[in-house]
């Protein structure tokens, strides 16, 4: 039987993710396990990727030793040689498409392992594209009676954000209370 991915809430779930790649990944990539998965090797055959709002199941031998290699940090060209041993490589090379295209795995050169590249690849981003895209937006931000704002400046700008005092795609308004009198004609102005 060959190996099959699946979810616990719909099998087929991953599969309206789209695609993230171009082209084939090459041999001398390095993959990883997307950084919102903690991956847990259940039995010969079964292994859980299990993330802040659902989890993944992947089925089969093929899956289960990719997920031991990939844990182990082998190149894509040393992964398919190594398990070419045990499974035909074509095969090899289409559970990692697949598991590529539903964003499970990605290349390790292209990512740090922390919480901001596990939350934007929760959200479908790849990390690289994150920053790429937080750094075209210029961010102005505004308190009004308030402190913090030269912590979020510090906070965003360690992100990647492009933080400004004028000329801003996005205002960031800090306040104490949402339901401030003095929103409402701002927001108004930002709305016309």
């Amino acid at each position: 039987m060959p190996p099959s991915v699946g979810s616990q809430t719909s099998r087929n779930r991953a599969a309206r993710l789209p695609s993230t790649r171009g082209s084939k990944l090459p041999d001398k990539e390095v993959l990883g396990f997307a950084p919102n998965f903690s991956v847990y090797v259940l039995s010969p055959n079964v292994v859980c990727l299990y993330s802040e709002d659902r989890k993944f199941f992947l089925y089969g031998e093929l899956y289960f030793a990719l997920a031991i290699a990939i844990g182990a940090g082998r190149s894509i060209e040393d992964l398919v040689r190594e398990l070419g041993q045990d499974f035909p490589p074509d095969k090899i090379r289409e559970a990692l498409d697949r598991l590529a295209d539903r964003r499970f795995i990605i290349s390790t050169s292209r990512y740090s392992p922390d919480a901001t590249a596990a939350y934007w690849a929760s959200l479908g981003l790849s990390p690289q594209t994150a920053q790429t895209n937080l750094k075209k937006v210029r961010v102005r931000l505004q308190a009004l009676d308030v402190q913090g704002a030269a912590e979020l400046a510090t906070a965003l700008t360690g992100l990647g954000v492009r933080v400004v005092k004028r000329s801003a795609e996005i205002t960031v308004r800090l306040v104490n209370d949402y339901l401030d009198d003095r929103l409402a004609p701002l927001n108004r102005q930002h709305l016309s």
